[in-house]
């Protein structure tokens, strides 16, 4: 013999429906700030995650200097050429700047960053080491934006 189920009143539905949701967001607050911590358990110790947005914003503020660099060093007039020790500030702020993409050599979610990053730092500090001699030589800062290309190769 079978036993008819009924269903239930309207009032029981919506406190079942209320509970499944409040149960869902329970979960959520569970496991959403987990997630953050979930990458140290499935990456290697070695491995270099860089974040989408902290690339970006990277690469953003390396073209910046890169390009303000450039056009001041290709100014016709004195007065807009920077002077040396602006130019060995702005090749270490990009220096500061790199450092953000984390250490070359290591594996990366980014393998052209990783692969690339520590040759684009050698340049930077062979051009501020040049820029910062008496009298200083301007060669290896001019070429700078030449190691874009090792990642951006035919452009961004």
């Amino acid at each position: 013999m079978t036993i008819p189920l009924r269903r239930p009143a309207a009032a029981s539905r919506a406190a079942l429906a209320i509970a499944a949701i409040a149960g869902w967001v329970g979960v959520a607050a569970v496991l959403v700030p987990g997630c953050a911590s979930l990458r140290e358990h499935t990456y290697p110790p070695d491995f270099n995650y860089i974040p989408k947005e902290r690339l970006q914003s990277t690469m953003w503020q390396l073209a910046d200097r890169m390009g303000e660099l450039d056009r001041r060093m290709r100014a016709t007039d004195a007065a807009s050429r920077p002077s040396q020790e602006e130019v060995v500030g702005m090749l270490e702020d990009m220096e500061r700047i790199s450092r953000a993409l984390g250490p070359g050599g290591w594996p990366s979610n980014h393998p052209r960053v990783s692969q690339n990053v520590e040759a684009f730092r050698s340049d930077l500090a062979a051009a501020r080491r040049e820029a910062a001699r008496h009298p200083p030589n301007y060669f290896l800062a001019g070429r700078l934006s030449g190691a874009c290309l090792r990642c951006h190769e035919g452009g961004p």
